[in-house]
């Protein structure tokens, strides 16, 4: 099967930024910056448009253009209206995208590692290891989760989830689902786990290729050791797990 460019469709806190960083270190079309349609991003303006003029047919060309060389990239669902995921979908179909879902099993954890980042500041490992050692000195105090925002958090992602797959669905996508867990919790490794990802792609590589170290090395950012010091972030979890019984 030849080489396909690839579009992750995800939510945050899924690990899909390591993830698109691993399987553009396999690719041989190029990765543009991560969730390029957010405001202030590489393709931002398109959003920001869209967002002025409402002209969904003049939204799917801008996309198709910015697709025109077929870039690599990695969506998030649920920062942008619905019309956004729905032309990068059609205009990726119609220039032979391969498609990737990646989703977490565990949605509470999902949500709960996201109110941490939002809480903390700390939306990555670098700022993690800059941030946290100061909350934990008391030199910097975390913000209080809004709890009543939590019901409207869970619905939103369920919808924009639930939108994005009767697109993919309603189109004939044979689009290929990952999950956090089976890919970083698994008993095979991160790296086994992307080879098989990347072969569905047509990327051939081995778990050894040499391109695949800095994800097998990677870190995650140890959220569960600041969680304690974000005050009631305890019982928005446990509010989480009701809201998202699965």
């Amino acid at each position: 099967m030849p080489e396909k460019p690839w579009i992750i469709l995800t939510l945050r806190r899924t690990g899909g930024t390591e993830l698109t960083a691993a399987l553009a270190q396999l690719s041989a079309f190029r990765t543009i910056e991560h969730e390029p349609f957010n405001p202030e991003r590489k393709l931002g303006a398109i959003t920001e448009g869209f967002a002025a003029h409402g002209d969904t047919t003049r939204l799917r060309a801008e996309i198709d253009t910015a697709l025109r060389d077929t870039p690599n990239i990695k969506h998030c669902i649920e920062v942008l209206p619905i019309p956004v995921t729905q032309a990068l979908i059609d205009a990726g179909q119609a220039r032979g995208y391969h498609m990737i879902l990646l989703t977490r099993r565990n949605e509470a954890k999902r949500i709960g590692s996201l109110l941490l980042a939002g809480a903390t500041g700390a939306w990555g490992a670098t700022d993690a290891a800059r941030i946290y050692p100061k909350i934990i000195s008391g030199a910097q105090k975390p913000h209080t989760i809004d709890l009543a925002r939590l019901p409207h958090r869970v619905h939103a992602d369920f919808a924009a989830l639930g939108q994005t797959l009767t697109l993919l669905r309603n189109r004939g996508i044979a689009w290929d689902w990952q999950v956090f867990e089976e890919i970083y919790l698994s008993e095979r490794s991160p790296a086994e786990q992307v080879v098989a990802i990347a072969r569905r792609a047509g990327i051939v590589a081995q778990p050894d290729d040499t391109r695949l170290k800095v994800f097998s090395k990677s870190k995650g950012q140890n959220s569960t050791e600041i969680a304690a010091y974000v005050p009631n972030f305890a019982e928005a979890l446990t509010r989480l797990e009701t809201l998202c019984a699965a």
